[in-house]
């Protein structure tokens, strides 16, 4: 790439992505983690995606950040599917808009709200970390920056509400509110039952442990099968971990 049109992308905040499942894409990255625009962000969690969306598919993206993995699964399921993206926090939900328009991928459409057990509003603590956001009701970011309003939704209301297609597959990234998004979508697991990417994260391992157990034991009960995702990060100080839960065959 030019030297001037490498500069260009980077004074605006817009790089071309580099490498991995999104390479060639571009991202409204600015103040993101930089792994993003390097395209090796999560690389276990490219991969699955990737590898389990197919064109006409529809991808539901709960806590998208500023969109990494709906610019993948938005170019996967092509111009016959859909993407779902949901983020509660303004600038993150802006920065998906922004990088989808200049991609031109059609069929992605943002929801700038949390996704939970109940319909409502709820308070969002911002993180000075794009994507550490956390409900008030769960947790509180190390790097609080902030308290905001925000709608909350639930997956099974949303998809009646806007009569939204049936996801194949969601990607669950809130920062400790797993069950409760769980819980607010059951309808939608018992009668469509998508393929899910969950992840779960702790300063502890024991933390971790509990969560991801208590993630398990609940889908083990609606007939889902768990495996966890090779580890995307060292784990050396903040526990974080993936796992893939596919429906059971009757």
């Amino acid at each position: 790439m030019r030297l001037a049109t490498k500069l260009h992308e980077v004074l605006s905040g817009m790089p071309t992505i580099a490498k991995g499942e999104a390479a060639g894409l571009k991202i409204f990255s600015r103040g993101a983690d930089p792994d993003f625009a390097e395209g090796i962000y999560e690389l276990p969690v490219q991969k699955a995606i990737a590898s389990r969306l197919r064109a006409g598919d529809v991808f539901y993206d709960i806590g998208a950040n500023i969109g990494f993995f709906s610019l993948i699964a938005a170019r996967q399921v092509g111009a016959t599917g859909q993407v779902y993206a949901y983020e509660p926090v303004p600038r993150n939900a802006a920065a998906i808009e922004r990088s989808r328009d200049a991609n031109g991928l059609t069929g992605l459409r943002v929801f700038a709200e949390a996704v939970g057990a109940l319909s409502g509003h709820v308070e969002l603590l911002l993180a000075r970390h794009l994507g550490g956001a956390t409900l008030a009701t769960v947790s509180m970011p190390p790097d609080m920056n902030g308290r905001l309003e925000v709608k909350m939704t639930t997956l099974d209301t949303s998809i009646a509400e806007h009569g939204l297609r049936p996801p194949n597959l969601i990607k669950i990234d809130v920062e400790g509110a797993e069950m409760d998004v769980f819980r607010g979508m059951v309808a939608t697991l018992d009668t469509h039952r998508p393929k899910l990417i969950c992840e779960i994260d702790d300063a502890t391992k024991e933390g971790a442990d509990r969560k991801m157990g208590e993630i398990a034991q609940f889908l083990a009960s609606i007939r889902y099968t768990v495996s966890p995702l090779p580890l995307a990060y060292a784990n050396d100080g903040w526990q974080v971990s993936h796992l893939l839960a596919q429906p059971m065959t009757m």
